[in-house]
């Protein structure tokens, strides 16, 4: 086995982010995290098992997620060693309170925590027989962001959140607008959860109609023969809602409580959500249904949310326990192929890991733990799959590309399973594992009749296995490209701050070098823009079959592509796709990362006359503003 050398840049990083005290080597922090993990087993199969973990980590053959990466052994136990949680909070005071302090708990333990608050009753509506009225959803998740910089003061990681809010809340188009301002929840990603009956409307060109509990709120034009309520709601929407409580005719008043709220075609409110997204990088779309319904969990699961970067579906109080397989270390020295018993190995080995895990973790709240037992899920991963592809001659988002990728993600997806089986027979499924309900799941009946009879016979340990995270800081650690991203750009220049002035310095991606040092062709280097937002949703729809859980990708965008063109192409997939995120060039203010044109005037000029320190980006699929979630 071959421990992996880290790159100056990945040195840095581990030292700065990731190291224990007193280590210096890679090795040491491999070693360390095998041990713990390994714990987890039985006596004498312990010295073997932690053998296999330190051949895999060491090697970065197998990168563990970002919390275990720190945490693994770390003040003499183990620290939270999973990177995400999900809360959902109910409509009362209690339950909003509580969330806010699992949140915080959460935070501090370096977790980030996803919310939909879609529970949480319209802004304006009457609060009982309070003569008060609700502050809204927003409302809720700015309480959440505030508390998140509070964090962020404390010197702990940075708080990464997400808000999710149902596509037929009535505080929606309040939610939609609020990242416009750059200033507004800095600590959040934001997605608006849409349903397949919203898709139809969409297509069929319908109206669409904000609910809460059942009761609709009404449009100006339902309002239009009361000229009285139509000019409350005109003139002043503060202080609206108290005089409609005036108003003399109960029934009118009853119907107001959406004050400022409309009724519109589902096609415009679809455009809506694109274009906001396309000018501020939010929002995203969480398809809701698909992710219930193409699972393994439905029997025992509402999957109400996502992590902060969206590659996880949960439940309130669910987990991501994530690793990754490195793809660029599958192939072959010569290139021919991909070494599949490598391959599969890693991968049996990664989900034994992760399970694992999941014994030896320190939950930050008791219902963490209920529920991370209750189904075992984990999220093994890959990163530096761009890598692979140009090693391998392939072209990211090109036929050839897409079918050797249904040929990856199916062996991938096939080892996972029979690994969790075997684990199974020997440890027992998960807990609330029932073959038929399981077996009549969407997800599980595509997998292959053999691994169905196999998990019939044996069970299965893990409910769900398979996702995609972005992968950010962790492929940086060890020099590869992020997730299922395409690189950055093979030449960019990278803006910094250095004792408080503003610096800019070339960067040219390690592999990108190393080629052109060799002579190699350097055709399959695309960046992120290059790459067409089609090919972009083709390679991340391909791999989703595969997927029980979801993906975190971004669909990059030239600055100068119009809203309304990748409206109609998302719509065309959105029936497909768990999630689905876009960023356009410049939509952040100051945004460190510029490419430079792959052209050969540029390339004679920064790799021939201009010395650069070497560098790998990180890709944009988790475009925080507070920080990457280190997956």
């Amino acid at each position: 086995m071959t421990i992996a050398n880290l790159s100056p840049l990945g040195q840095e990083i581990f030292e700065a982010r990731y190291a224990y005290p007193g280590e210096t080597k890679w090795s040491e922090r491999a070693k360390a995290i095998a041990k713990v993990v390994a714990s987890a087993e039985t006596d004498e199969d312990k010295e073997k098992i932690e053998k296999y973990f330190y051949d895999v980590v060491g090697s970065g053959d197998f990168i563990p997620g970002g919390r275990i990466i720190y945490g693994a052994g770390r003040n003499r136990g183990n620290h939270n060693l999973l990177n995400c949680y999900v809360i959902i909070p109910e409509d009362s005071v209690d339950s909003i309170g509580k969330t806010i302090q699992d949140m915080y708990r959460i935070s501090c333990a370096g977790g980030g925590v996803g919310f939909n608050v879609s529970k949480i009753r319209p802004k304006g509506d009457d609060i009982g027989t309070v003569k008060n009225s609700a502050p809204g959803a927003v409302s809720v998740l700015q309480m959440i962001n505030e508390v998140g910089e509070h964090v962020r003061a404390g010197k702990n990681r940075r708080t990464a959140l997400m808000g999710i809010l149902n596509i037929s809340h009535p505080d929606l188009l309040e939610f939609l607008s609020v990242k416009l301002d750059q200033g507004q929840l800095n600590n959040f990603n934001i997605s608006v959860a849409i349903t397949d009956r919203f898709i139809e409307a969409v297509d069929l060109d319908e109206d669409w109609y904000f609910s809460f509990n059942n009761k609709e709120y009404h449009s100006y034009e339902m309002l239009r023969n009361n000229e009285e309520l139509v000019h409350v709601i005109a003139q002043d929407e503060e202080d609206a809602l108290e005089r409609a409580n005036n108003f003399h005719k109960k029934d009118w008043k009853d119907s107001f409580t959406g004050l400022g709220r409309k009724d519109m075609k589902a096609r415009d409110l679809w455009d809506m959500i694109w274009k906001n997204s396309v000018e501020s990088g939010d929002p995203g779309i969480y398809n809701i249904d698909l992710a219930n319904r193409y699972t393994n969990v439905s029997y025992f699961e509402s999957l109400d949310s996502t992590n902060p970067c969206g590659e996880i579906s949960l439940p309130s109080y669910g987990n991501c326990c994530l690793g990754n397989i490195n793809l660029s270390n599958m192939v072959l020295d010569d290139a021919s192929d991909v070494d599949w018993k490598r391959l599969a190995k890693t991968v049996r080995t990664g989900v034994r890991f992760l399970d694992n895990v999941l014994t030896v973790n320190n939950f930050p709240t008791t219902e963490c733990r209920s529920v991370g037992e209750r189904s075992r899920r984990v999220g093994l991963g890959v990163t530096g799959m761009h890598y692979m592809l140009i090693k391998l001659g392939l072209k990211y988002g090109s036929e050839k590309c897409l079918e050797f990728l249904d040929r990856l993600f199916t062996t991938i997806r096939d080892e996972s399973y029979k690994m969790s089986i075997y684990l199974a027979r020997d440890k027992a499924p998960f807990p609330e594992f029932e073959y038929k309900k399981y077996l009549n799941e969407d997800y599980a009946k595509t997998l292959p009749a053999r691994i169905r009879m196999l998990i019939k016979r044996y069970g299965i340990r893990n409910a769900v296995m398979l996702t995609i995270p972005p992968c950010g800081t962790i492929s940086m650690l060890h020099g590869v490209s992020s997730g299922i991203e395409p690189i950055f750009s093979a030449m960019y220049t990278r803006r910094y701050r250095h004792n408080n002035i503003w610096k800019e310095k070339l960067v040219v991606d390690p592999l990108f070098k190393e080629w052109f040092e060799l002579g190699l062709p350097l055709d399959n280097f695309v960046g992120a823009y290059d790459v067409s937002p089609e090919d972009h949703i083709k390679v991340q729809a391909t791999i989703q079959k595969y997927m029980d859980s979801c993906i975190s990708k971004t669909i990059n965008l030239p600055h100068t592509a119009e809203p309304e063109d990748f409206s109609k192409v998302a719509l065309e997939y959105a029936p497909y796709l768990k999630g689905l995120t876009v960023y356009r060039a410049g939509a952040k203010e100051g945004e460190p990362l510029s490419a430079i044109a792959l052209t050969d005037d540029n390339i004679d000029k920064y790799m021939k006359e201009v010395d650069f320190e070497e560098e790998v980006q990180t890709g944009e699929a988790c475009s925080l503003a507070g920080g990457d979630c280190g997956a």
